[in-house]
């Protein structure tokens, strides 16, 4: 399994952001980050896993998700992988 941050995450912190009427740097403040930080996260920039971890556990949501990672199934019959062997089309 893979932990990966969810697409939406932006969307979820400023959500709660604003539901306990918090300006970005108040927000700022108590995380110990810099604004800056706050509205690239808002804006959709990615931060590092601790800055995640820090939100995470202030909002008391998840922002990240675990992801099944799928194995590749070679067959025996063929020498070469084709693209067909790797790309799975839904």
């Amino acid at each position: 399994m893979e932990t990966t941050i969810k697409s939406n995450f932006h969307l979820l912190v400023k959500n709660e952001r604003t539901k306990r009427n918090l300006t970005q740097e108040e927000l700022a403040k108590k995380l110990n980050e810099k604004e800056s930080i706050i509205k690239r996260i808002e804006d959709g920039w990615e931060p590092s896993l601790d800055v995640i971890k820090k939100l995470e556990r202030f909002f008391n949501i998840n922002l990240t998700e675990e992801i099944e990672e799928k194995q590749i199934e070679k067959k025996t019959d063929k020498t070469e992988l084709t693209i067909g062997d790797i790309v799975e089309i839904h």
